[in-house]
């Protein structure tokens, strides 16, 4: 028969259990404004009943109730919610670091404004057109020279300002990188912690909603998954490998990259493996910062160079006040320290390679008629494979055709007509390595267009070729110096400046187009002072002419589509990080429903509890009142 005792036990199982509830609600009460806090519940169970059924089980009624016990502390968690959580919070971050970065550099062009590049570019021009009205009157010429040197700063201004968002995002990517060491530490130790309690046969509700939260705050930062297939180890793993594995964690290092120019590059401490990101914040500053930026930072040093190249080319062939010619207007120091332009590209002291821009045909030819001659050119992809581009032409195209086939070939130059109508081909920027940013790479002929027609190469076919990768290619030319230029120093936009004959005397601007004398098929005596032709050329040599390399004719669609993409990229950025923000706001209150605090809910269980507790406590004075019949007044 059961003991004597037995319901003072079941009652003291019950003030127990309500107790251990009544102190569990109170623990969810006063987490109510904590978001990471998972609401809990404790899982009343009864205990085993008497008697088991068996031969030797005592005579009398079985299966008699023994009262509650507390089976565990459970925690109110929807694990599929949390990990669209973390997915759209990777998702959020990386475009809210663009949204940033990319309206800083909206606010580095700062268009439309009067101090802007295109303002300044405008009201550049428009002083080589009144030049070319009045050439002989000094103060145009002072008007050109200022407008000159405000070109050049907000060239270098804006190139300056793009670069140093560059190194931002790269030290806010270094600062990234510390926190998800960081917060790998921490979930590492809370592993141990939590793995430690489990051992014990404890529910660690709090050190796992710890956890939870760093998971998420990492999941901000970098693209990462969970496993927790195996109850003693918890695994995060970050683009493909493991950052933490219950008590050990990987740590990521951070090296300076020589091919990025010395930006942070992430690799894993124990294998060297770069890091891979594919979301989050990390992911974000990469882009901006190897990507978005960088490519912005190009533009400008493609703009500036072409510009230089362009107004100088004009200018050279023009005669100042003094009646001297072949002077530059602008200038960029070249890469290369001599007029051959051999380069040291692989930094052993040895000069390796041919640094050349661009190069002009001797000939003058007609843009619309037929060319007459047949064969095939043969350039490279600015890429790291250096990928063959081929392009054929045929006695029937006009040299239009054939300029509009090599532009839209993805080779490695562009080609147009230039103010003398000399077939012109210019580098572009490079894909693998931005030391050869405006380098021609290889140009090949299997014909006669770029050696007896357009006057570019000395001969056709594999000997006569002009490759990059070799010095002394500018032997395989046929242009004069004048008609050649070599590539500009690193980051040309930075280094713009007026020539030192022009920014000591403005008599030297060449606003005069002279005339030939001689049938030289060349201006070589200037006309007198009132001679502006020249000034006037200028003025339409970046707006009216194919001068831009890329797809864009001159510098004023370049420099508009540059903006505009600027603009476009912002305003998607803001739109998707909206749109983010709504999808977490719903997940939010979806996950919240589970989870979180409900201090109505949580106000009624603590009365239900309080009444079992005073039932129990009940149950107990009421059985003691009965044994102490039994035992005293018997």
């Amino acid at each position: 028969m059961p003991s004597t005792f037995m319901g003072i036990e079941i009652a003291k199982r019950g003030i127990s259990v309500h107790q251990q509830a009544l102190t569990t609600t109170g623990h969810n009460i006063s987490n109510a404004d904590n978001k990471n806090y998972a609401r809990q519940r404790v899982d009343m169970e009864t205990m085993h009943p008497l008697y088991e059924p068996s031969l030797s089980r005592a005579s009398g009624a079985g299966q008699l109730g023994q009262g509650p016990k507390a089976g565990a502390v459970e925690r109110m968690r929807d694990e599929f919610v949390d990990g669209r959580i973390h997915n759209a919070e990777q998702t959020k971050s990386q475009w809210e670091t663009r949204e940033k970065y990319l309206h800083q550099i909206e606010v580095v062009y700062n268009e439309p404004s009067d101090d802007s590049l295109r303002a300044q570019l405008d009201r550049f021009w428009q002083s080589w057109h009144e030049l070319s009205q009045f050439p002989e009157e000094m103060s145009h010429r002072e008007l050109v020279r200022t407008r000159g040197r405000e070109v050049t700063f907000r060239m270098r201004d804006t190139f300056q300002k793009l670069s140093d968002l560059r190194r931002q995002a790269d030290f806010e990517f270094e600062v990234t990188i510390g926190r998800i060491n960081d917060m790998g530490t921490q979930i590492r130790d809370l592993n141990d912690r939590i793995m430690k309690s489990q051992a014990v046969g404890d529910r660690p509700n709090d050190l796992l909603d710890k956890r939870d939260a760093l998971v998420q705050e990492l999941s901000k930062l970098a693209d990462i998954t969970l496993e927790k297939q195996d109850p003693d180890e918890f695994i995060v793993y970050l683009g493909g490998e493991m950052l933490v594995q219950g008590r050990v964690q990987h740590k990521i290092l951070l090296q300076g990259d020589a091919a990025n120019e010395g930006m942070k590059k992430a690799v894993w401490e124990h294998n060297g493996q770069k890091t891979m990101f594919r979301a989050g914040a990390a992911q974000g500053l990469i882009e901006m910062r190897d990507i978005t930026i960088r490519e912005n930072i190009e533009k400008m040093d493609s703009l500036a160079i072409n510009l230089t190249d362009t107004v100088n080319e004009v200018h050279r062939d023009g005669f100042g006040l003094t009646k001297e010619t072949n002077i530059n207007f602008f200038k960029i120091d070249p890469l290369s320290r001599n007029i051959r332009g051999n380069y040291d590209l692989s930094g052993d002291g040895i000069d390796d390679t041919s640094a050349i821009f661009k190069i002009a045909g001797k000939n003058a030819l007609t843009a619309d008629r037929p060319i007459g001659v047949a064969g095939t050119m043969s350039f490279v992809k600015n890429d790291a494979a250096h990928t063959p581009v081929y392009v054929t032409y045929r006695p029937d195209m006009s040299l239009n055709d054939v300029i509009q086939a090599i532009n839209r070939s993805d080779a490695g130059v562009v080609a147009y007509l230039n103010h003398n109508n000399n077939l012109v081909l210019k580098g572009r920027e490079a894909s693998d390595n931005y030391l050869t940013n405006f380098m021609i790479r290889h140009v090949e002929d299997s014909g006669e267009f770029l050696t007896g027609f357009s006057g570019l190469l000395q001969n056709s076919g594999a000997a006569g070729a002009f490759d990059y990768r070799r010095t002394d290619e500018i032997n395989k030319l046929q242009s004069t110096l004048d008609r050649i230029t070599l590539t500009s120093i690193i980051h040309p936009a930075g280094a713009m400046h007026l020539s030192n004959e022009v920014e000591g005397n403005t008599a030297l601007i060449a606003a005069g187009l002279g005339k030939d004398v001689g049938g030289t098929g060349d201006a070589n005596m200037a006309y007198g002072a009132k001679d502006g032709g020249n000034a006037t050329r200028i003025a339409q040599a970046m707006r009216h002419k194919q001068t831009m390399v890329g797809e864009y004719r001159n510098s004023d669609e370049f420099y508009n589509a540059l903006i505009a993409k600027a603009g476009i990229e912002s305003k998607t950025a803001k739109e998707q990080v909206d749109n983010q923000k709504l999808i977490i706001t719903n997940l939010e209150n979806l996950r919240q429903s589970v989870m979180g605090v409900n201090l109505d809910e949580e106000m009624a269980a603590m009365v239900q509890f309080q009444h079992g507790y005073n039932a129990a406590a009940r149950i107990m004075q009421t059985m003691n009142e009965m044994l102490d019949k039994l035992i005293n007044h018997l």
